[in-house]
């Protein structure tokens, strides 16, 4: 199916949209992460999800008018981005999260990168990963042609760095439920790729600040097996996505699956329950024995 191209006249070209939680120590360098741009044609859309803190009283003092507020109840980052979305005026909407940081060429290179490419669906640009100190500790694996087979294996997208069409982004929404916390990018970016080639430049033009609460081991349980399950609730219904992939739905779902186990195997006192979704992997593909995930979870269950 194809998609027109739907612009309106004195439109930004970009909406960048910020969903945000009692960060108010971090939301305003975020923020000005993004007026810093070299490309000046942009709005930003702060998306407060209920916080608690501050973070109103630091939006509140900055005067630039690209900047729009937004203030809802408390139903997570899925639901906040959605809700940005369909606030947004751009032509691509963008995404960044309010503790990390845009480099000042990021907008001009995803301009560059979607006139380029003839305003394509989705486009995505580098990332790297830097500490506290700013010292960087990893940085985006290379995208290439082979985006569709990778993401099989895991997520080599970011969603700071990632752009999509505005109609796109509107027929395409990340899962709407309070539960999807946890590789919900993930989930729409599979429904993405189902169906759209994915235009890339692996210029790093974002940071992600690492923190605790970003570790493996940080991960709260429950709320992984919640999401991890919507996402498979929304994937089976997605027919594009079951044609698009067809025999390789289930290497997919016992990927997702031993990471649950991996999860709950280093939390300890879950071991039954890390069992149980090992099990539930090998039911989805039986070869799922051999892989580096399932061969972890096993070792921290002896």
């Amino acid at each position: 199916m194809d998609f027109p191209v739907l612009y309106i006249d004195a439109s930004p070209f970009f909406s960048i949209i910020i969903p945000t939680y009692n960060r108010a120590e971090f939301i305003t360098a975020t923020i000005q992460s993004v007026l810093n741009q070299t490309f000046a044609d942009f709005e930003i859309l702060v998306v407060d999800d209920g916080s608690t803190d501050p973070t109103e009283d630091k939006i509140s003092a900055i005067s630039d008018k690209r900047v729009r507020y937004f203030k809802k109840e408390n139903e997570e980052r899925s639901i906040a981005r959605n809700f940005g979305v369909n606030q947004a005026h751009g032509n691509y909407v963008g995404f960044l999260d309010s503790d990390d940081r845009f480099y000042p060429d990021h907008l001009q290179k995803a301009y560059a990168l979607v006139k380029s490419n003839g305003s394509p669906e989705v486009a995505h640009l580098g990332f790297e990963i830097i500490n506290t100190t700013g010292k960087i500790t990893a940085r985006n694996k290379t995208l290439d042609e082979n985006i569709p087979k990778r993401m099989l294996d895991e997520n080599i997208l970011c969603v700071n760095t990632i752009f999509i069409r505005r109609d796109i982004a509107l027929q395409f929404p990340f899962p709407h439920h309070h539960l999807a916390v946890i590789s919900e990018d993930w989930c729409l970016f599979m429904k993405l790729i189902a169906r759209f080639p994915v235009y890339y430049d692996n210029s790093v033009t974002c940071a992600i600040l690492e923190h605790d609460q970003r570790s493996l081991r940080s991960i709260d349980p429950d709320k992984l097996i919640a999401s991890t399950f919507i996402m498979f609730d929304e994937l089976k219904k997605d027919p594009v996505f079951l044609k698009r992939f067809k025999n390789k739905v289930g290497y997919f779902f016992s990927n997702q699956l031993t990471f649950v186990s991996l999860v709950l195997a280093l939390s300890k006192n879950r071991k039954y329950d890390s069992l149980k979704f090992l099990i539930q992997a090998v039911r989805y593909d039986a070869k799922v024995i051999v892989r580096k995930r399932f061969l972890a979870a096993i070792r921290h269950l002896v």
